[in-house]
């Protein structure tokens, strides 16, 4: 009984990452999702006012079906939240591929957390006729830092999406 409710729960149980993709010609709109609960350093240090990120890392690549598969492209979505110390608002910003995508600002905390795990829509550029391809995303987390320098990191398990292919 007690092992038909545990199977039950888990598969009931949301990923750590969603990844919903909308397939345009010429470009693919990815939103994603964190379900995975934060880490308590990650929590403690954005409501004690320190800068604060979670890098979305999306990997494209070309499912070739007689050698390797062969990357196309690499973004990184970096989202920063920081509370003001003075004001107690929350700056959010939303940087791809260190360009800013979005921004603005929060009243709470968890509005704010909200806002960070669920980032604006991004846009990837592919091309117009393509064989399958690959996209993998993952989440990542900067929670620490040994020797004060070397950032240590937590994150969710890749999560992969094919895309057709294009005639």
């Amino acid at each position: 009984m007690v092992l038909a409710a545990l199977l039950l729960a888990a598969a009931v149980a949301q990923p750590e990452l969603d990844v919903a993709l909308q397939v345009v010609p010429g470009r693919l709109t990815v939103q994603m999702i964190v379900h995975q609960e934060l880490p308590v350093e990650w929590t403690s240090a954005l409501a004690g006012g320190a800068p604060v990120s979670i890098t979305y890392r999306l990997h494209l690549y070309r499912n070739r079906r007689w050698l390797w598969d062969q990357r196309l492209a690499s973004h990184e979505l970096v989202v920063k939240a920081q509370r003001d110390p003075l004001t107690g608002v929350f700056a959010l910003v939303a940087e791809l591929d260190k360009e800013i995508l979005a921004s603005g600002q929060e009243s709470s905390q968890e509005q704010a957390v909200r806002w960070v795990t669920s980032p604006p829509s991004v846009e990837v550029p592919v091309p117009v006729r393509h064989e399958p391809l690959w996209l993998f995303v993952r989440a990542e987390f900067f929670t620490r830092y040994k020797l004060l320098v070397i950032p240590t990191a937590e994150g969710t398990e890749w999560v992969q999406r094919a895309i057709g292919e294009t005639p």
